[in-house]
Protein backbone atom coordinates (compact mmCIF):
# COMPACT_ATOMS: atom_id res chain seq x y z
CA UNK A 1 0.00 0.00 0.00
CA UNK A 2 1.33 3.42 -0.93
CA UNK A 3 1.82 5.48 2.22
CA UNK A 4 0.16 8.63 0.86
CA UNK A 5 -3.11 6.97 -0.19
CA UNK A 6 -4.85 8.12 3.01
CA UNK A 7 -4.49 11.83 2.22
CA UNK A 8 -7.26 12.29 -0.42
CA UNK A 9 -9.96 10.48 1.58
CA UNK A 10 -9.00 12.37 4.76
CA UNK A 11 -8.66 15.80 3.19
CA UNK A 12 -12.38 16.57 3.44
CA UNK A 13 -13.05 14.98 6.82
CA UNK A 14 -12.94 18.16 8.86
CA UNK A 15 -15.36 20.07 6.66
CA UNK A 16 -17.87 17.18 6.76
CA UNK A 17 -18.09 16.92 10.55
CA UNK A 18 -21.71 17.84 11.25
CA UNK A 19 -21.29 19.44 14.68
CA UNK A 20 -19.80 22.73 13.53
CA UNK A 21 -22.01 25.75 14.15
CA UNK A 22 -22.35 28.21 11.32
CA UNK A 23 -20.82 31.58 12.10
CA UNK A 24 -21.34 34.68 10.03
CA UNK A 25 -18.74 34.84 7.23
CA UNK A 26 -16.32 32.43 8.94
CA UNK A 27 -14.68 29.33 7.56
CA UNK A 28 -13.14 26.64 9.73
CA UNK A 29 -9.70 28.09 8.99
CA UNK A 30 -10.86 31.52 10.11
CA UNK A 31 -12.03 30.10 13.43
CA UNK A 32 -8.61 28.49 14.01
CA UNK A 33 -6.91 31.83 13.37
CA UNK A 34 -9.27 33.58 15.79
CA UNK A 35 -8.59 30.94 18.44
CA UNK A 36 -4.83 31.23 17.85
CA UNK A 37 -4.95 35.00 18.43
CA UNK A 38 -7.11 34.50 21.53
CA UNK A 39 -4.73 31.87 22.91
CA UNK A 40 -1.77 34.26 22.55
CA UNK A 41 -3.23 37.41 24.12
CA UNK A 42 -0.36 37.70 26.59
CA UNK A 43 2.02 38.63 23.77
CA UNK A 44 1.68 40.38 20.45
CA UNK A 45 0.50 38.32 17.46
CA UNK A 46 1.70 39.37 14.02
CA UNK A 47 1.00 38.12 10.51
CA UNK A 48 4.28 36.17 10.56
CA UNK A 49 2.98 34.24 13.60
CA UNK A 50 -0.08 33.18 11.61
CA UNK A 51 2.18 32.12 8.72
CA UNK A 52 4.38 30.03 11.00
CA UNK A 53 1.62 28.47 13.07
CA UNK A 54 -0.44 27.35 10.10
CA UNK A 55 2.42 26.71 7.68
CA UNK A 56 1.03 29.06 5.05
CA UNK A 57 2.58 31.70 2.83
CA UNK A 58 2.58 35.39 3.67
CA UNK A 59 0.13 35.96 0.81
CA UNK A 60 -2.34 33.38 2.13
CA UNK A 61 -2.04 34.60 5.71
CA UNK A 62 -2.55 38.16 4.52
CA UNK A 63 -5.72 37.21 2.61
CA UNK A 64 -7.15 35.41 5.65
CA UNK A 65 -6.37 38.30 7.99
CA UNK A 66 -7.65 40.88 5.46
CA UNK A 67 -10.98 39.04 5.33
CA UNK A 68 -11.16 38.85 9.15
CA UNK A 69 -10.44 42.60 9.38
CA UNK A 70 -12.95 43.43 6.65
CA UNK A 71 -15.67 41.44 8.43
CA UNK A 72 -14.93 42.97 11.82
CA UNK A 73 -13.37 39.97 13.59
CA UNK A 74 -9.77 41.22 13.87
CA UNK A 75 -8.10 44.62 14.16
CA UNK A 76 -4.60 45.65 13.08
CA UNK A 77 -2.53 47.97 15.28
CA UNK A 78 0.79 49.60 14.45
CA UNK A 79 3.66 47.82 16.17
CA UNK A 80 5.06 49.56 19.23
CA UNK A 81 8.72 48.95 18.33
CA UNK A 82 8.45 48.63 14.54
CA UNK A 83 5.84 50.62 12.61
CA UNK A 84 6.07 48.11 9.73
CA UNK A 85 4.60 45.39 11.94
CA UNK A 86 0.87 45.21 12.54
CA UNK A 87 -0.19 43.60 15.81
CA UNK A 88 -3.39 41.56 15.47
CA UNK A 89 -6.10 41.65 18.12
CA UNK A 90 -9.62 40.31 18.33
CA UNK A 91 -12.65 42.55 18.22
CA UNK A 92 -15.58 42.26 20.58
CA UNK A 93 -17.46 40.52 17.76
CA UNK A 94 -14.96 37.64 17.65
CA UNK A 95 -14.53 37.61 21.45
CA UNK A 96 -18.27 36.93 21.67
CA UNK A 97 -17.88 33.88 19.39
CA UNK A 98 -14.90 32.34 21.21
CA UNK A 99 -16.94 30.01 23.42
CA UNK A 100 -18.75 28.62 20.36
CA UNK A 101 -15.51 28.36 18.38
CA UNK A 102 -13.79 26.45 21.18
CA UNK A 103 -16.83 24.19 21.58
CA UNK A 104 -16.74 23.46 17.82
CA UNK A 105 -13.05 22.56 17.98
CA UNK A 106 -13.56 20.33 21.02
CA UNK A 107 -16.54 18.61 19.37
CA UNK A 108 -14.47 18.07 16.22
CA UNK A 109 -11.72 16.47 18.28
CA UNK A 110 -14.28 14.24 20.02
CA UNK A 111 -15.64 13.05 16.66
CA UNK A 112 -12.15 12.42 15.28
CA UNK A 113 -10.98 10.46 18.33
CA UNK A 114 -14.17 8.58 19.21
CA UNK A 115 -13.30 5.05 20.29
CA UNK A 116 -9.60 5.84 20.73
CA UNK A 117 -7.95 5.02 24.03
CA UNK A 118 -5.98 7.76 25.75
CA UNK A 119 -2.79 5.97 24.71
CA UNK A 120 -3.93 5.86 21.07
CA UNK A 121 -4.75 9.58 21.16
CA UNK A 122 -1.30 10.37 22.55
CA UNK A 123 0.37 8.12 19.97
CA UNK A 124 -1.58 9.74 17.14
CA UNK A 125 -0.61 13.19 18.41
CA UNK A 126 3.05 12.13 18.50
CA UNK A 127 2.83 10.93 14.89
CA UNK A 128 1.05 14.10 13.78
CA UNK A 129 3.68 16.27 15.46
CA UNK A 130 6.42 14.31 13.70
CA UNK A 131 4.60 14.69 10.38
CA UNK A 132 4.28 18.44 11.00
CA UNK A 133 8.02 18.69 11.67
CA UNK A 134 8.63 16.94 8.33
CA UNK A 135 6.26 19.27 6.50
CA UNK A 136 7.77 22.35 8.17
CA UNK A 137 11.28 21.21 7.20
CA UNK A 138 10.22 20.61 3.59
CA UNK A 139 8.52 24.01 3.49
CA UNK A 140 11.62 25.73 4.91
CA UNK A 141 13.83 23.94 2.38
CA UNK A 142 11.58 25.04 -0.46
CA UNK A 143 11.63 28.64 0.81
CA UNK A 144 15.44 28.56 1.05
CA UNK A 145 15.75 27.26 -2.52
CA UNK A 146 13.35 29.95 -3.70
CA UNK A 147 15.32 32.67 -1.90
CA UNK A 148 18.64 31.36 -3.27
CA UNK A 149 17.33 31.24 -6.81
CA UNK A 150 15.93 34.77 -6.43
CA UNK A 151 19.27 36.03 -5.16
CA UNK A 152 21.06 34.42 -8.10
CA UNK A 153 18.69 35.82 -10.71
Amino acid sequence: MHCMCWIPPCAGILIRIPIKKEHENLTGTNTWVIQFIADHKDGPVYLRDIERRFGITRSTASKVVDMLVRNGFVERHTGETDARLRRLTLTEKSENLLADIRADHEAMEAVLTKGFTQNEKETMLTYLRRAKINVDAAFAEKQQKKERSGADG
